[in-house]
């Protein structure tokens, strides 16, 4: 009995210090890593672009093989064209996930600690990035305005509506896929972590 004692005791000693020692190296190493995260949004823009043209591809073959017309601007849209609109959604939305859930997991996984942290960082990058696009777009005026080009008469009050319900639900989307992947990359170090303490 007292062997056991003795036995659980030097066991409880020893998950201990490995827990204080990967305690202090996440103090250390841990949080936001601004580099990292810039990566983790160059993999998920990537992964956005080919995902989505994938989706487009899709909806667009389904579309033309059912024949479903192409709305003109202020005209009624089809049920089969509003259709094909939700499936379009529904697919962006997906793909959304999947490209900032494999951004956020290389964050994540080069960062190796904070993955929570990593993911956020990497939506935080989307949104840097975003605005000193539209900063950039705003100086340059009318002249690099494509709705302006195409002679498109946007009714603002609805776009502004719709556009803030869409940014929302794009960021919620976002922030959980990339906050999931970063935590599934730190997995894989503290997987490997584990591994080498049990041979040590």
């Amino acid at each position: 009995m007292a062997q056991q004692a003795d036995n659980s005791d030097a066991l409880y000693s020893v998950s201990g210090v490995r827990a204080r020692r990967r305690a202090a190296l996440e103090d250390r190493f841990g949080g936001l890593a601004w580099g990292t995260d810039f990566l983790g949004f160059a993999v998920a823009t990537f992964f956005t672009v080919v995902l989505f043209g994938i989706v487009g591809a899709i909806v667009g073959t389904v579309g033309y093989q059912m024949g479903a017309p192409v709305p003109k601007v202020g005209a009624h849209v089809a049920n089969t064209t509003a259709n094909l609109g939700i499936a379009g959604l529904v697919g962006g939305l997906i793909a959304l996930f999947i490209a900032y859930f494999l951004g956020g997991y290389a964050a994540g996984r080069m960062a190796r600690f904070s993955g929570v942290a990593q993911g956020i960082g990497v939506v935080v990058w989307t949104v840097v990035v975003a605005l000193i696009l539209g900063a950039i777009g705003a100086a340059l005026g009318n002249r690099f305005n494509v709705g302006s080009q195409l002679n498109l008469h946007i009714n603002m009050g609805v776009l502004t509506t719709a556009g803030v319900v869409s940014l929302i639900v794009t960021l919620i989307v976002m922030l959980i896929a990339a906050i999931l992947g970063g935590l599934a990359g730190v997995a894989y170090h503290r997987s490997i972590d584990r591994a080498v303490e049990e041979m040590s």
